[in-house]
């Protein structure tokens, strides 16, 4: 078989591929792009044609926006940058899924296919109209005719063209064949405003340089992928990360990333030092570059995924960062004076961003300096007067790697983030630190020219691999799959892990230096399944391992909610000052770590949690409520043990025909209390009602009940004072049932009994001294009933 010159193929003529030939009927390159465009037929051994072929393809390129990553799927020729996969872009999107990287939205760009780079040809006056001209625009196929208004419209300018039935994104108006002032024009020469690509009203049409060719498309009109990426995998905020993964699945080969070797010719004049021990920073001076407009190709690239071209160096930093993740910065290396130095900042320094904006600095803030200036704040951004501009000649570029916790905190003091910080908090590959400035070095030379350095460093680069023994067949265990052993290897290499077989079932497995979120066996198997496949894991019936508390605690729910009541669930945690408020001194159960110091305390009583939620919802103009939780209250041992509480406020019922406006009162809370103790085959005969120990209940309106020499709860009028302390105004009742002191009673299931006869019902009054307690006097009338029937 003959060698094909993919290069160079001659037309028209037969070449020899495989078991038939292959005639080539079309051919283009763009060498400012670097694509190839290739068409033909395909023969069989007797030169009949079987079929034809288009060269198309996938190539991926992605981008962070508002923690999220753009995928372009960009078609483009033969060889693809990341990934060498032949999938739809269905099989993508379906695989990104199954693998754990949510595919939030798909956006189709298709309907901007028709603006178009066209060419003006010629420029007259309109006959009928003095502000408007008539031009004569190459579209790369054919001339048109177009009325434009525009002043700035010239013969031999390119701009772009709004083609017939294409639709302007910025008014929805679909452009048809019009005549304007008595002739006709086949189309719209556009402008940066109505084509939404600035905010800005544009004074006329956009002029495009030479490096756009007419008749090709001005918007890459290939789909967006949107994908939420999870904190723990910085790896995917580049490209290469998610192409890795999709070759894990099987879906394509993962193409190798080609470091470049440079040819040092000269030695950096720049030094760098680190103080804050931790961090580590490298970087290569390369002198005499001719800083300039990126080219078309990389212009493309970074503006299909929203990003704004600057210029040609800051272009390839943006470009690597968002191919291999790695956050890097270009100094303009005459701003430099001295060594650049990773230092904490002093308190109170300041420092002016590439933003323009000025930042008051700390010590806890680690910033890149020399010896008279501040370069940048460590991860996040860059400086102002090191900016490069078009007319920087010798840069500085600096690749380093900060501490991500450092970062995250010294990004949220300062109230930026940006695609660095973003990555950098989410912890980039150590190992891609002198790479990436490779990498990028390399594509400077190419396009700007100069002469480079080489690698200068600094500070400790953090190359500790972590190591684990894994079993695999834990993979099928804990995972609930059934891959095999060579599956199980053939997914951990794919994904980067170099794994020694020590023995049968026991693997020794590196974990790569991008995925410090792996630690543990059971991240293997996390990983194992998420390629495999979420959808092979075995269905299993779940054991029925309900409680009997666990029961009881749902008959509670339902009993509750029949009474009107609805189901809050709240913090377990108050503060300090509440838990002493309410009479709680001493037996509190400190946190010592607390989130907050307004919940520095487990909390001994559920009614202070309920009595913010009523408050809150009195402030906003609900105060008839009715609400509890069943929930934990614990003692200074860290003992916990389960409560029903529940609180009512306004009205006892909704105002209506049939019902008054009846406010709540102590005996509402009472039947609540004894109803949900009726559940328990408590006999409320056999209840003793006495004093309320509680100092947060009203001490002349609440009362305790005993069943058995057991306080089983609580009832009555929260006090003032409390209502004071949660500016409540008006009353509120509220009770607690303590279920550690009746779950072993069995629960009722009453049935209704049919009485064949009416009931009789007294009412008997007494007039006794304020001082005899309601529960001797209820003690003495059942004694006395007893005797009577």
């Amino acid at each position: 078989m003959n060698e094909i010159d993919f290069t160079n193929p001659p037309l028209n003529l037969e070449q020899e591929c495989g078991n038939g030939y292959i005639k080539f009927t079309d051919y283009s390159s763009n060498s400012d792009t670097g694509l190839f465009h290739m068409a033909g037929e395909m023969l069989n051994e007797s030169h009949d044609v079987i079929g034809n072929f288009t060269g198309d393809a996938y190539i991926y390129n992605f981008h962070i926006d508002d923690h999220n990553m753009n995928i372009q799927l960009c078609m483009e020729m033969d060889c693809k940058e990341y990934l060498e996969t032949n999938a739809s872009l269905e099989e993508i999107i379906d695989k990104l899924t199954h693998i754990g990287l949510e595919v939030e939205n798909v956006i189709d760009n298709s309907r901007l296919a028709g603006f178009v780079v066209a060419e003006v040809l010629e420029v007259a006056p309109h006959p009928n109209a003095d502000k408007l001209k008539l031009c004569k625009v190459n579209d790369g196929s054919k001339v048109l005719q177009i009325v434009c208004g525009a002043k700035n419209v010239k013969e031999g300018m390119k701009t772009v063209l709004a083609s017939l039935g294409s639709t302007l994104p910025e008014s929805d108006f679909t452009i048809k064949p019009t005549k304007i002032r008595g002739v006709l024009s086949e189309g719209m020469l556009c402008s940066a405003s109505e084509l939404s690509l600035t905010q800005d009203e544009s004074e006329g049409i956009i002029e495009l340089s030479d490096d756009y060719k007419t008749g090709d498309k001005f918007f890459n009109c290939d789909p967006v992928i949107d994908i939420n990426i999870t904190p723990n995998r910085g790896d995917c905020l580049g490209v290469y990360g998610i192409a890795r993964d999709l070759a894990a699945t099987g879906i394509g080969t993962l193409k190798a990333s080609n470091i470049p070797q440079l040819a040092c010719s000269i030695n950096s004049p720049v030094n760098v030092k680190v103080t804050d021990g931790e961090s580590f920073i490298s970087g290569i001076y390369i002198t005499n570059v001719k800083n300039k407009e990126s080219p078309k190709w990389l212009k493309d690239k970074l503006e299909s995924i929203g990003m704004r071209s600057i210029s040609v160096i800051v272009d390839i930093t943006n470009y690597i960062m968002i191919s291999f993740g790695r956050p890097m910065h270009a100094y303009d290396a005459k701003k430099i004076e001295g060594e650049l130095i990773v230092r904490k900042a002093n308190d109170g320094e300041k420092f002016i961003g590439l933003n323009g904006k000025e930042y008051s600095l700390n010590k806890e803030i680690r910033v890149i300096s020399d010896d008279k200036n501040v370069h940048g704040i460590a991860g996040i951004m860059g400086s102002k007067y090191s900016e490069c501009t078009l007319e920087t000649t010798d840069i500085f570029l600096e690749s380093a790697w900060f501490d991500p916790i450092s970062i995250t905190k010294s990004s949220r003091q300062l109230g930026i983030s940006t695609d660095s910080s973003y990555r950098f908090a989410r912890s980039i590959d150590p190992e891609f630190t002198l790479d990436g400035l490779n990498l990028a070095a390399k594509m400077i030379l190419d396009l700007c020219g100069g002469e480079v350095s080489s690698i200068v460093s600094a500070g400790n680069l953090n190359k500790a691999y972590t190591k684990i023994n894994f079993d695999y067949q834990n993979a099928n265990k804990l995972g609930s799959v059934s891959a095999s052993p060579n599956e199980v290897f053939d997914i951990l290499t794919k994904l980067g892990f170099s794994i020694d077989k020590k023995t049968e079932g026991n693997w020794n497995i590196q974990v790569p230096s991008w995925r410090p979120d792996v630690t543990i066996p059971a991240d293997l198997v996390e990983e194992v399944v998420r390629i495999y496949g979420y959808d092979k894991i075995k269905e299993e019936q779940l054991a029925e391992d309900v409680t009997v508390e666990e029961e009881t605690q749902d008959d509670l729910r339902i009993l509750m909610t029949s009474r009107g009541f609805h189901e809050v669930i709240t913090w377990s945690f108050m503060s300090e000052s509440t838990a002493e408020k309410f009479g709680y001194l001493n037996k509190l159960f400190i946190i010592d770590n607390p989130f907050n110091n307004n919940f520095n305390i487990m909390r001994p009583s559920v009614i202070p949690n309920l009595l913010q939620v009523t408050a809150d919802n009195i402030a906003h103009g609900i105060s008839d409520l009715a609400i509890f939780e069943i929930g934990p209250i614990y003692n200074g041992e860290a003992q916990s043990k389960y409560v029903l509480s529940g609180i009512r406020s306004g009205n006892n019922s909704p105002k209506n025909h049939y019902n008054t406006d009846r406010k709540i009162d102590i005996f509402d809370a009472k039947a609540d209390l004894i109803t949900a103790l009726e559940l328990f085959n408590v006999n409320c005969d056999n209840l003793a009602i006495e004093r309320a120990e509680k100092e947060y209940y009203h001490p002349g309106k609440s009362g305790s009940l005993s069943f058995r020499s057991k306080i089983v709860g609580y009832f009555g009028e929260l006090h003032p004072s409390i209502l004071d302390f949660f500016n409540i105004k008006q009353k509120i009742v509220g009770f607690e049932l303590i279920l550690e002191n009746i779950e072993n009673l069995p629960i009722s299931r009453k049935k209704f009994i049919d009485y064949k006869y009416q009931s009789v019902k007294r009412d008997f009054a007494f007039i006794v001294n304020k001082d005899v307690a309601a529960g001797s006097i209820i003690n003495m009338l059942l004694s006395a009933l007893q005797l009577t029937l």
